[in-house]
């Protein structure tokens, strides 16, 4: 599927509990029923069943733009402890394409989202950036912690979801379930846009794209990522995006302490 310049991974909410929302960063979420649904079987050797969740839950609707990210900064990192800024979202990195800006010293950092790209979806952060957002949101936003809630970072590179957890990082069943699972046909589409056909790739520059995959000029002209809901692809559920224009984490580990992620590729 869709190969993403490196370091382009992003984010996806799952929210399990519904929270008072005290801040003024809104994301739009799209239930996922059906509990206690059947897996599905994607890894071939070995056999490990992937998609079953026995809860309902809500995942956000389309990737966290740059924008919302710029919001949290603007909140959360006057002074970055933890580097919740990266330089290559103030340059590009290496494809050139700068996203987000910082502007004066430790202790009063701003941040201004690049004129055109707020409705991309973030790229270059990290797991735990992700992670420390979903505590903030957690928290109610604004001044919120960012170490402690629906995570505790003291924790170290094993943690996992604390026991009352709202808002989180997708695990890998649930990010499937909302990708490919069909509640209707009680089955697993192949691509997560509702479909078992290999996606058609535009050979023109107007024609609407399903899914953000392929290589250059990969949308229009040199542009790389497509904004949200730009593309017409969405999965049995109605969430965008999660076959293509950026890779996504999950917070589900895979030995010995990685977190696996889905979704783009990177070149």
């Amino acid at each position: 599927m869709k190969r993403s310049p490196s370091n382009a991974l992003s984010l996806l909410w799952v929210l399990l509990v519904a929270v008072p929302v005290h801040g003024d960063l809104v994301i739009s979420m799209t239930t996922i029923g059906n509990p206690g649904n059947a897996p599905d079987y994607p890894y071939p050797d070995p056999w490990i069943p992937v998609g079953s969740v026995a809860y309902t839950y809500q995942i956000s609707t389309y990737e966290v733009t740059v924008a919302q990210y710029t919001e949290f900064l603007n909140a959360a990192a006057a002074s970055d402890p933890y580097g919740l800024w990266s330089e290559n979202m103030g340059d590009g990195g290496g494809i050139g394409i700068p996203i987000i800006t910082r502007s004066g010293s430790e202790g009063s950092y701003s941040y201004t989202t690049v004129s055109g790209h707020g409705n991309e979806p973030v790229r270059f952060v990290s797991f735990y950036d992700g992670i420390r957002l979903a505590n903030w949101l957690a928290n109610g936003q604004g001044g919120g912690d960012t170490e402690t809630g629906s995570y505790i970072l003291a924790d170290g590179i094993t943690l996992q979801r604390n026991p009352g957890a709202t808002w989180v990082l997708p695990s890998e069943d649930e990010w499937y379930k909302a990708a490919y699972y069909d509640p209707v046909l009680d089955a697993y589409y192949t691509y997560p846009n509702g479909s078992d056909d290999v996606p058609a790739e535009p050979t023109d520059e107007t024609t609407p794209r399903e899914m953000n995959f392929g290589g250059p000029p990969f949308w229009q002209g040199d542009q790389y990522f497509t904004a949200i809901g730009e593309t017409t692809g969405r999965g049995p559920y109605g969430v965008y995006d999660m076959g293509g224009n950026v890779e996504e984490y999950t917070d589900t580990i895979v030995l010995p302490a990685n977190r696996i992620t889905r979704g783009g590729g990177a070149v």
